[in-house]
C-alpha cells in the first residue's frame, strides 16, 4: 500500500494563548494519519509559551518555534510554512480551527486534481466567543477550477469563504509563500492570484470543515486601517493582475471594471467620522487611483452630503442576498446528490 502524503499544519500565533488549546487540539485531532503541527510563537507578551509546554509534552507531534523578537505578521507566517519538509502545508491561525475531516478531505480532493496548488473549504464564522454567526461559501458548481478559470473569476474578489487553505508546499515555494510583507492587507488574495498565475488551480469542499473567527470591532480598528486595504487593492491589480493578463495576451478592461466597482463599494466607509479631514482627503485619492471613474466621483459627491450610511445599507443587503443564494444553491446541491445515492 503507497504511503500516505505528509501534512504539515502550520499555525503563527501572537497573543492568543486562550485559543491555543482549540486551535492546535483541532490540528491534532485528524483523521488523517501522517499529520504534524507547527507552531510558530511570534514573540508572544501572555501565556502562550506556558500553553504549549503543556500541548506539546501531550501530542508529540507538536514542533513549537518561539522567536526571541516579534518579525510581524507575514513574516512570521512565511517563516512557519516553509519550516515542514511535508508534501503538504496548511495555514491556519491561531484563532480558528477546522473540523477532523479537514485534512483526509482535501488531501484527497487535492490528489484527485494533480493540476491544483491549493484548496479551501465551507467555512463557519464565529465570534470572540466562540458563537456561530454566518455560513461562508463560495457559489461554485465544481470542485476543481483551473488556473485561468480562477484567474479570472478572482478579478473581482477573493473567491474563498476564510483564509484557510491547503497548500501544495511545492508550489507555495515557486510562488514565493505570502511575499516579501509590502502588502499590510488582503495579503491571501495576492497568494491565490499568484497561485493562479503560476498555472496552478484549486479545489472547493462544500462540507463545513473549518471555523473562521472574525472579532467584534468595538476600537474600530478595521475602518481604521482603510488605506492599508486600498493600497493592498492597488498593488495586486497592478502588480499581479495586470503583469498576469498581459503574460496570456487577455484584454485588460475588465480588470479597469473592477477596479472601478471596488473603489465604489469602499466610497462611503471614506466618510466615516473616526477619520480626520486630511486622512478623508488622502483616502480618495487612493480611491482614486484605485478605480477612478464619472460614478465613483457622483458617490463621493453624495458621501460628502452625508449619504455615505445609505451606500452601506445597500452594500450590506447585497452580501446578505448572495450569502442566502450560496445557501440555497448548496441545499440543492447535497439534496441531489441524496437523491442520487438513493436512485443508484
Amino acid at each position: 500500500m503507497p504511503e500516505l502524503p505528509s501534512v504539515a499544519i502550520c499555525i503563527p500565533t501572537y497573543n492568543q494563548a486562550q485559543y491555543l488549546l482549540e486551535s492546535v487540539g483541532t490540528a491534532v485531532a485528524q483523521t488523517y494519519p501522517n499529520v504534524e503541527v507547527w507552531v510558530a510563537d511570534n514573540a508572544s507578551t501572555d501565556n502562550t509559551p506556558e500553553v504549549m509546554a503543556q500541548l506539546c509534552q501531550q501530542f508529540p507531534q507538536i514542533r513549537y518555534h518561539r522567536h526571541s523578537e516579534n518579525l510581524g505578521m507575514t513574516p512570521n507566517c512565511n517563516w512557519v510554512l516553509s519550516q515542514p519538509k511535508t508534501d503538504y502545508v496548511i495555514r491556519l491561525d491561531s484563532d480558528d480551527a477546522i473540523a477532523p475531516r479537514y485534512v483526509e478531505t482535501l488531501v484527497a480532493l487535492m490528489q484527485k486534481y494533480p493540476e491544483a496548488g491549493w484548496g479551501h473549504v465551507a467555512t463557519q464564522e464565529i465570534d470572540e466567543r466562540g458563537q456561530k454567526r454566518a455560513i461562508r461559501r463560495v457559489a461554485r458548481k465544481h470542485e476543481f477550477q483551473s488556473a485561468d478559470e480562477a484567474l479570472q473569476a478572482s478579478v473581482s474578489g477573493l473567491r474563498t469563504a476564510s483564509s484557510i487553505f491547503i497548500f501544495k508546499a511545492q508550489a507555495l515555494r515557486e510562488v514565493g509563500f505570502y511575499g516579501d510583507g509590502n502588502l499590510k492587507y488582503s495579503e491571501d488574495y495576492d497568494l491565490a492570484v499568484r497561485m493562479s498565475d503560476a498555472g496552478y488551480g484549486n479545489v472547493y469542499s462544500d462540507d463545513i470543515l473549518a471555523e473562521y473567527r472574525v472579532w467584534t470591532d468595538t476600537q474600530k480598528i478595521r475602518p481604521k486601517r482603510k488605506g492599508d486595504q486600498l493600497q493592498a487593492y492597488i498593488w495586486i491589480y497592478n502588480k499581479s493582475f495586470i503583469p498576469a493578463f498581459q503574460r496570456r495576451g487577455w484584454e485588460t478592461k475588465v480588470i479597469d471594471k473592477c477596479r472601478q466597482k471596488m473603489a465604489l463599494i469602499h466610497a462611503a466607509a471614506c466618510f466615516s467620522p473616526i477619520f480626520t479631514t486630511a486622512e478623508r482627503a488622502e483616502l480618495i485619492a487612493l480611491l482614486k487611483e484605485l478605480g477612478d471613474s464619472p460614478a465613483l466621483r457622483l458617490r463621493l459627491f453624495a458621501c460628502s452630503f452625508g449619504l455615505g450610511p445609505m451606500f452601506d445599507w445597500q452594500h450590506h443587503m447585497e452580501l446578505k442576498l448572495k450569502g442566502m443564494i450560496k445557501g440555497w444553491l448548496s441545499w440543492l446541491k447535497s439534496t441531489a446528490k441524496v437523491s442520487a445515492g438513493v436512485s443508484s
